[in-house]
């Protein structure tokens, strides 16, 4: 494997690559960070958040407040994506028109995003800072604000047979190098699987989401997973905490798995 230069280099790049094949923007959505997505018609906004039909039909979902609308509108009053605007005059056909400087993409922003962290609201760190359940209390934080799972104690799950069927259903997915330990809450249980690879990378994520659907089936008091991926030399390769909602959306692939890594990926 490559040596990242950051934690999530490998992922970053599979997800760069993912969205290479994505075609012309028929609407461009410009954010207060200067950076663009590539989308298939205007957001929708659903209470506080932005929903987006991303040019192969996935939706996804952003934070409203990081959408510049402003910019958003006049931009689009004058790019018109994949459409072609003919004029008629024969002055105009005659003189090419001035190459327009490269607009950002979202894999400039999956680049930004790889060394600043997301927005958490204030009164989220406030709370994380006096957690007492779990092993949470006692761990170090990401640069977002969130309980970094690398970082909690390694102490056995409380449920051992939670913890048994989890080994046992992971394991007959193909994910071999995986411990469970107590997670950052008494009902999550933290699940480190360790990826070799970008392909491994998006396995866990999805095989973690069948997980927890599976074991909620015997024990529905297991509220979420944390996830964490690590490569061998032991670097973060990404955290998550996957809960019932967004476990059911990977599975039933109402959201393809880079859109939901970019999503829910917790820096």
């Amino acid at each position: 494997m490559r040596n990242p230069r950051s934690s999530t280099v490998f992922t970053l790049l599979a997800v760069l690559a993912l969205l290479a094949a994505v075609p012309l923007a028929a609407y461009t959505i410009v954010l207060k960070d200067g950076s663009t997505l590539a989308a298939k018609e205007k957001y929708k906004i659903s209470g506080t958040r932005a929903l987006i039909t991303l040019q192969n039909g996935t939706q996804t979902f952003l934070d409203a407040k990081q959408i510049d609308v402003a910019k958003t509108e006049e931009v689009n009053q004058h790019d018109y994506g994949n459409a072609v605007v003919i004029d008629d005059t024969r002055a105009n056909a005659a003189a090419a028109p001035p190459a327009a400087p490269r607009k950002r993409t979202l894999a400039d922003l999956i680049e930004t995003r790889k060394t600043a962290p997301r927005d958490v609201p204030e009164a989220r760190r406030e709370s994380r800072r006096g957690e007492s359940g779990g092993s949470g209390g006692g761990a170090g934080r990401t640069k977002a604000g969130y309980v970094d799972f690398s970082t909690v104690a390694r102490k056995p799950f409380a449920q051992l047979e939670v913890a048994s069927d989890l080994q046992q259903f992971l394991h007959a997915q193909g994910i071999e190098e995986v411990e469970i330990y107590q997670g950052s809450e008494p009902d999550r249980p933290l699940v480190e699987i360790t990826t070799n690879s970008e392909g491994a990378v998006f396995k866990a994520l999805a095989v973690g989401a069948n997980a927890l659907l599976h074991i909620r089936d015997s024990h529905p008091k297991v509220a979420a997973l944390d996830l964490l991926m690590t490569t061998p030399a032991k670097e973060r390769a990404g955290q998550f905490v996957l809960t019932p909602q967004n476990a059911a959306d990977l599975v039933a692939k109402n959201v393809e798995i880079a859109a939901f890594y970019l999503t829910n990926v917790q820096f």
